[in-house]
């Protein structure tokens, strides 16, 4: 006879507690809308298949609803007709209607699948839990059914209470004959290790199979040192007591010291699945070798050790047993433990170093996983994977800057995980120079704790390369960095405390960090400032050579003259800027010769530049040029001369003649003849034969030789 599948006791349950819900909901909907009651209904899943009754009896109205609808109806009208029904479990109950929901969808979705035993047990427990403030008659009927899944299903053999159900047995650990134990295996059927009827799926070598729940007596367990936390907060340890200084202690000893850094990483999660364990019990098993190291459950062990201290009673823990050996086995355990903390069993709050660090060292140091088996056990991507490896990398290099190699746990005190998250993209933009420059100003940032805002600091770092103004920030700290290391290498370094002293006694170089990016951050500003006339310049004379001369044919009489206006305005305004740009430092007025044009030049067309946004990288330089009639009056081409000059309006190039005409792009090449510091250069554009020294067009060009 095939065995009755988990998902038909749950619909039991819901069949059972439905009936409970929908008098619930006639009871409380009639006492808020009175006769309007099953309107409001009606409300509520308008245009929503099937369609419920619009009249009828009440009784025929109510059997009408289902599981699921007699849910949603609770949930969304919790406030205003269910909750004082409740009283002062009103915040419990609502906990309980929300996590039925989530059993009513994630039953739905199974299709022709079973559920989990332990997810079968959770749902008919929440249905008694809620169901007891309602209809306690009801309530019994649903914990019989939650009884039998407790027992794997098994009908004929059922114990009561919430607890696992042991395998009978009268084996003292005593009488076992002597040198037959090697492994928590030879001790099942003792008071050490006991069998429950439970299971529990899981993938193991690529193969998944259930396999049976034990409970076992704590002091028989210990903390998997290849955890990756553990083996950070191990590593504290010996930093802080000696290399060595784990080797003689015992195994509670050793448990004693790893279960306080468990505590002190998240106390407050620590007490509330010790509560929950407490209220419920155990309800999610773990994963343990059989020679005791548990590969999933550190939380709930401290939990159990901390619960056990406190009580009399020996307290277990439920733990699924894995045979295999932990040096031979090393890669099977590691996707184990992988799929279960960041797979598709759960995602463990791991902190972001602790997980960088063992990902680093098992696919880059120890190679025990490849980047794609990494990915397939984690459920990310491999880019997501390579990543979280480049960040590990920056890691390992800041404990080798700071002289603390392999400290990691200090990299989690410094938080910097976000900080060289954000550094990543920037690094890719720089020279290799450059970017070992970068990675020392952080470093040199973290170690002085410089700035209260890390991230926003990397960002200060990121714009000032997005906008190409980070040299004279990287030279500033270069000098910077002289002075901290001429400090900083003649001390020993032996812990954190010696870092945080440094740090605390060089308040000055602190402050030299600070000033540094605050000062590269207004320069950069007000030089923008400065080259924004020349960009809004450049930027409308592109706008202009883009309109097309064929639509001035096309314009009426009233539309030429207001573009005439438009471009009398425009003159003015530049005829004023030219005035108020002054002299040189020679004594000799600036003249912006683009303002002349129209008086001086009216029967030649205009020459635009067809990349003015282009960057100079050589001494060679391609200039292409084309020019645009505005009137059918205006010569076809013209002879013009180019050449390029500094700020002084010293040439700095070759000089070129070439001939331009209207519908067709020419190019003209010169070469630059003299070095500059400067950051542009400006082309000159002048007709040929000018005796006026006018510019038809001075266009700037970025410099990057």
């Amino acid at each position: 006879m095939a065995k009755k599948l988990y998902s038909a006791y749950v619909q039991e349950g819901s069949d059972i507690l439905l009936h409970v819900l929908a008098d619930l909901i006639e009871k409380n909907m009639k006492k808020v809308y009175r006769s309007n009651w099953w309107n409001e209904i009606l409300g509520m899943f308008y245009n929503a298949a099937p369609a419920l009754p619009t009249d009828g009896s009440d009784e025929e109205l109510i059997d009408s609803l289902d599981f699921a609808r007699c849910i949603k109806i609770i949930t969304w009208r919790w406030r205003e007709v269910f909750e004082d029904s409740f009283g002062d479990n009103s915040r419990i109950c609502s906990n309980y209607v929300h996590e039925l929901l989530g059993v009513r969808n994630a039953k739905a979705h199974i299709g022709r699948k079973d559920i989990e035993q332990q997810d079968a047990e959770r749902a008919l427990d929440t249905m008694y839990r809620l169901c007891k403030y309602i209809d306690t008659t009801a309530a019994e009927k649903i914990k019989e059914i939650y009884k039998i899944v407790r027992n794997g299903g098994n009908e004929a053999f059922i114990i009561d209470g919430p607890t696992s159900i042991d395998v009978p047995t009268n084996v003292e650990v005593e009488d076992l004959p002597e040198g037959s134990i090697s492994n928590l295996k030879d001790l099942v059927g003792t008071e050490v290790v006991k069998k429950t009827t439970l299971t529990k799926k899981i993938t193991l070598g690529g193969k998944e199979q259930a396999y049976p729940i034990y409970k076992v007596r704590l002091d028989y367990l210990y903390y998997n040192d290849q955890n990756d936390r553990v083996g950070t907060w191990i590593s504290r340890y010996c930093a802080e007591n000696g290399i060595d200084s784990l080797v003689s202690k015992s195994r509670e000893e050793y448990n004693n010291i790893v279960e306080e850094f468990v505590y002190e990483s998240n106390p407050d999660a620590i007490k509330k699945t010790q509560k929950n364990i407490l209220r419920y019990g155990q309800r999610e098993p773990g994963v343990t070798l059989i020679d005791g190291r548990i590969v999933d459950g550190n939380r709930r062990y401290t939990c159990l050790r901390r619960i056990g201290r406190e009580s009399t009673d020996t307290q277990y823990f439920e733990t699924v047993l894995i045979d295999v050996d932990a040096e031979a086995d090393k890669k099977k355990i590691k996707l184990l433990e992988l799929a279960i903390q960041h797979g598709e069993e759960k995602k463990v709050d791991y902190d972001l170093i602790d997980y960088a660090i063992g990902t680093y060292k098992d696919v880059y140091q120890t190679h025990l996983l490849t980047l794609e088996e990494y990915a397939s056990s984690t459920e990310e991507s491999v880019s997501e994977v390579q990543k979280r490896i480049d960040i590990a990398r920056i890691i390992v290099q800041f404990m080798e800057y700071v002289r603390l190699p392999e400290r990691y746990y200090i990299a989690r005190e410094y938080q910097v995980y976000s900080v060289f998250d954000e550094m990543l993209p920037i690094l890719n933009k720089l020279n290799e120079e450059d970017k070992e420059q970068l990675k020392n100003i952080v470093f040199n940032n973290v170690l002085l704790q410089a700035n209260r805002d890390q991230r926003k600091f990397i960002r200060d770092i990121k714009k000032l390369v997005s906008d190409n103004a980070y040299r004279e920030y990287f030279d500033n700290q270069r000098e910077i960095n002289t002075l901290i290391h001429d400090k900083f290498d003649a001390i020993e370094i032996t812990s954190k405390n010696d870092l945080d002293d440094f740090a605390n006694n060089n308040a000055i170089l602190k402050e030299k960090l600070r000033n540094s990016i605050e000062q590269s951050l207004q320069s950069s500003k007000d030089k923008k400032e400065l080259l924004k006339p020349i960009e809004n310049v450049t930027k409308s004379v592109s706008l202009m050579a883009e309109v097309d001369e064929n639509t001035f044919g096309k314009m009426n009489s009233e539309e030429k003259e207001e573009l005439l206006d438009g471009i009398n305005r425009l003159s003015n305004v530049l005829d004023e800027y030219g005035e108020k740009l002054g002299t040189d430092e020679q004594g000799q007025a600036i003249v912006h010769k683009p303002l002349k044009l129209a008086i001086s030049h009216t029967d030649q067309p205009i020459v635009i530049c067809k990349n003015v946004f282009e960057c100079i990288t050589s001494d060679s330089v391609t200039i292409k040029l084309a020019a645009v009639k505005e009137s059918d009056l205006q010569n076809d081409n013209c002879e013009v001369q180019l050449f390029f000059v500094d700020s002084s309006y010293k040439r700095v190039s070759s000089t070129e003649i070439e001939t331009i005409s209207v519908g067709q792009e020419s190019e003209c090449t010169l070469s630059i003849t003299t070095n500059t510091e400067e950051e542009y250069i400006y082309l000159v554009i002048q007709l040929l034969g000018n005796d006026k020294d006018e510019a038809l067009r001075i266009i700037p060009f970025e410099l990057d030789r």
